[in-house]
């Protein structure tokens, strides 16, 4: 009986969309056995194949196949399924901190996608551009590249897509500190994914969901989210740029709560995971929260060590947020030195980093970690016996965080 090769290509989306990644990949091989390389049906297993081994954070492999599926796409006229490899190619070079040329692979997508009247990819790529435009600390660019997605795959009855792009705007109000339209948006996108039956997609508006509870410093409901996202990621045995983010939250957790040999255990986890990637992204991610599991034990030289790794990273990585958190961190850590020590190098230390980490945040109007640092310019103000400097930022602070409902 012949194989019905178009049904094999749809349970294998099925199956990659819910991650089911093994099935998934026994049913391309089987298209690419028998399929030979000049028709469309091999492209796109090729592409399908491709898009499995990035979600698993194999980027090289990835790469290799999406470069073949291009290739023969653009010599075959399949210019969708050349377009899509190469959006794709552009996820594995942004989760490895790549982001100028995930941007430009991302841009020659569109402009593929445009001249095909591709609706679903063009979809697609603007909300890739609008993570770039995250990255680079462009939220409004970012919101109008999403919200465009967001329109065109809710035109398109894409669930898929609708549930990317409401997880990505309400990571730009998570990070704003606008934890309920955030919760909000994790909730709408996480009742379509279970829905579907999309096991990767819950798991990560569980660990969204957790990181609002962990901005709101709800610790144990934090824990609770999180946890669920780790077990959903163990049972599909993803360890991608995503498991590490999110797993890094337990970490940020246990140190918060003082638990720290769990924290390790948790670290020592995204550590083995991001060593596989060979991933920026990654090592930004455990050099962060391995400063802040040093911090929390007052191993302050070690945590700056740690903080400073992250901010080099970031600023080569073009990774705006990790910028302005290391930033902060640091902030905290030459407060804690100079209280240890009473040399006015830390004082100082903490003035100009504060001062940067300020105009950031202020030029991007991010509330939340605005006023995290007016409480440390407070800080700063009493360190430097000027009290009542100190307790005019802290009344500022408590206005913003009124106006704001902090």
């Amino acid at each position: 009986m012949p194989m019905d090769v178009s049904r094999l290509l749809l349970e294998a989306r099925q199956c990659l969309d819910s991650g089911q990644y093994d099935s998934a990949t026994s049913k391309l091989e089987k298209v690419l056995a028998v399929v030979p390389e000049s028709a469309e049906s091999h492209v796109e297993a090729l592409v399908h194949l491709g898009e499995i081994l990035w979600q698993r954070g194999k980027y090289e492999e990835a790469r290799d196949i999406l470069k073949k599926a291009q290739e023969l796409g653009e010599k075959r006229g399949y210019v969708s399924l050349s377009a899509r490899a190469q959006r794709l190619t552009g996820n594995t070079l942004i989760d490895q901190g790549f982001g100028q040329l995930a941007e430009r692979a991302y841009r020659t997508a569109l402009e593929m996608f445009e001249s095909v009247d591709d609706a679903r990819g063009i979809a697609r790529a603007y909300n890739n551009l609008g993570i770039i435009s995250v990255d680079k600390g462009n939220f409004v660019d970012a919101l109008r590249y999403y919200e465009q997605s967001l329109n065109m795959h809710r035109e398109l009855g894409d669930e898929v897509g609708t549930g990317m792009c409401l997880n990505n705007i309400g990571e730009i109000h998570r990070f704003k500190g606008e934890y309920e339209l955030a919760e909000g948006l994790y909730q709408e996108s996480l009742v379509g994914d279970t829905e579907r039956g999309d096991r990767y997609g819950q798991a990560i508006c569980w660990g969204n969901l957790g990181a609002v509870s962990y901005g709101r410093k709800e610790y144990s409901k934090a824990e609770e989210r999180v946890q669920r996202a780790v077990q959903i990621f163990n049972r599909l045995g993803t360890r991608d740029l995503v498991y590490v983010e999110i797993r890094g939250l337990l970490v940020g957790i246990m140190a918060a709560t003082k638990r720290f040999a769990e924290g390790q255990i948790h670290l020592d986890a995204i550590w083995d995971a991001a060593e596989g990637l060979n991933s920026d992204a990654a090592d930004i991610i455990c050099n962060f929260y391995g400063g802040l599991l040093a911090q929390r034990q007052w191993n302050l030289s070690f945590a700056r060590k740690h903080y400073n790794n992250c901010l080099e990273l970031s600023k080569r990585a073009r990774s705006f947020e990790f910028v302005l958190l290391s930033l902060m961190q640091l902030v905290e850590i030459e407060m804690l030195h100079y209280r240890v020590t009473g040399e006015d190098e830390y004082l100082e230390a903490m003035r100009n980093t504060l001062h940067q980490a300020l105009d950031l945040a202020q030029r991007h109007n991010l509330h939340g970690p605005l006023v995290e640092l007016m409480v440390l310019n407070a800080l700063f103000h009493v360190e430097s016996q000027n009290p009542e400097q100190g307790l005019e930022f802290l009344a500022e602070a408590k206005e913003v965080c009124h106006k704001k409902g902090f």
